[in-house]
């Protein structure tokens, strides 16, 4: 996420508050100017079989899942459904696609986790970013960097061979008055091109921009505390604080409740739908004493296992081992070795515990459900409200703000479909922001194994 990412001006298409329904074939249809590059990260490597999508979800893309778009002011904007959660992308594929096109770092925009705006992407985990989508934006801007060179060569009149990159302006190496801007370039035109064979990239020995320190996007706003964490998110109208009955155990079943002390509280109102019941105030500490107010009884059954029996469980019900690889003998090894040390490890279920709580707020204007959220897959939370509310694709719109820490556990965002499901109900904007209690009970946790 950059610093723009939450003002309307950095919008590609300007649809008014709250209602962008822009998905990657719209935006290509839209009368926008310049120069774009379509380019596709590697379905294997993202992790994602679509057969396994349910009817109506929206699944990986066969034709991009990402672009850049050269506008014709110079600047350069990447669209990719990644987020930043402290991981520091927003600033490190700046820096990379910076590089290959030879503009300035600070000309270069990153939007990030925005399903109406970034095309499909699996989500942020397993150090991805730079590993996997990083060389595919390389090859992006390079392509992008080799068109506008083309561009420049018939504009100038020159061979391309002859011409030479500083800084977004396009030069003659032997006549140093013939120049041109990449933004005088893309003025006026529309070029889309699809990435297919890897193009030529600037050897390392040639950097200036990757492998040199560069401020970070969003250290500014985080040291100074103006940073927008999803908890943070006001929308137009402000939203209230909606606080959620939850079991005492994991497996618990609700099986009655009395909510009249509750609804007796001024402000307070109280909303039951299937197994949800929350309370909503304007203030979270009046939801709080609204919650405390309910009287529950849930059905509970004793778990198979605890954490007592985990770890004769798990070697139990462990399945057949596999072999990737194999080379040499057990026996021999054993004989060679002067010491031979065996052990086994048993790692408990840890929770993720990251600094930001879960929290999502979500709105409803015009019949469009938007939910601002801390999540690493915005795109199936997407998928997830759509089946909770029963809608179509441009219905739903996932907004990630700033994400404080997820290390894997925010891939599930229940409380995103919470605030949705609350939202539509209402008819007003709902805070669904966990406390530190539910963080560690409710979360998804890092699992047990033995070694």
């Amino acid at each position: 996420m950059n610093p723009h990412d939450l003002d309307k001006d950095h919008e590609l298409v300007d649809e008014g508050p709250m209602a962008f329904p822009v998905d990657r074939r719209d935006f290509l249809r839209s009368g926008a100017a310049g120069l774009f590059v379509l380019f596709f990260v590697d379905r294997a490597g993202a992790l994602q079989e679509p057969a396994r999508l349910p009817a109506g979800r929206q699944g990986y893309p066969t034709d991009f899942n990402a672009y850049l778009h050269v506008k014709a002011d110079g600047r350069v904007t990447c669209l990719v459904g990644k987020i930043e959660m402290g991981q520091g992308v927003s600033t490190s594929l700046a820096q990379l696609l910076a590089e290959e096109m030879d503009v300035p770092l600070a000309s270069v925009d990153i939007i990030l986790g925005d399903t109406d705006l970034c095309p499909w992407d699996m989500g942020t985990f397993g150090s991805l970013s730079i590993r996997q989508f990083g060389p595919v934006l390389k090859d992006a801007a390079a392509e992008a960097r080799s068109v506008l060179l083309l561009m420049a060569a018939e504009r100038l009149q020159v061979p391309a061979e002859r011409l030479t990159v500083k800084a977004g302006v396009v030069s003659d190496t032997a006549d140093a008055k013939k120049s041109v801007t990449y933004a005088a370039l893309t003025q006026g035109q529309r070029i889309e091109r699809h990435l297919g064979s890897k193009p030529t990239l600037k050897p390392p020995a040639s950097y200036s921009v990757v492998g040199k320190s560069a401020p970070r996007r969003d250290a500014i706003e985080k040291v100074t505390g103006r940073a927008k964490f999803a908890g943070d998110i006001v929308p137009p109208g402000g939203a209230v604080h909606a606080r959620l009955l939850r079991p005492p155990a994991h497996g618990a079943v609700l099986g009655s409740v009395d909510t009249s002390a509750a609804e007796k509280m001024a402000g307070v109102r109280v909303v039951r739908d299937g197994d949800m019941v929350a309370v909503l105030h304007e203030h979270r500490d009046e939801a709080d004493r609204a919650l405390a107010a309910v009287k529950a009884e849930f059905m509970r059954n004793d778990p198979p296992v605890d954490d007592k029996t985990i770890f004769d469980h798990l070697v139990k019900a462990a399945p057949p081992p596999q072999t990737p690889a194999q080379g040499g003998t057990l026996a021999t090894g054993e004989h060679a070795s002067t010491v031979r040390v065996e052990h086994t490890w048993f790692d408990s279920y840890v929770a993720h515990a990251p600094m930001e709580p879960h929290a999502a707020v979500a709105a409803v204007e015009g019949g469009k459900v938007t939910v601002w959220a801390g999540t690493q897959t915005p795109f199936s939370l997407k998928n997830q409200v759509m089946q909770a509310l029963k809608l179509p694709a441009d219905k739903v719109r996932i907004i990630t703000a700033y994400v404080g820490g997820g290390f894997g556990g925010k891939s599930a965002s229940r409380q995103g479909v919470e605030a949705a499901r609350l939202a539509v109900l209402t008819g007003k904007p709902v805070r669904v922001q966990w406390s530190r209690e539910e963080e560690f009970f409710y979360d998804t946790f890092r699992p047990a194994a033995v070694i």
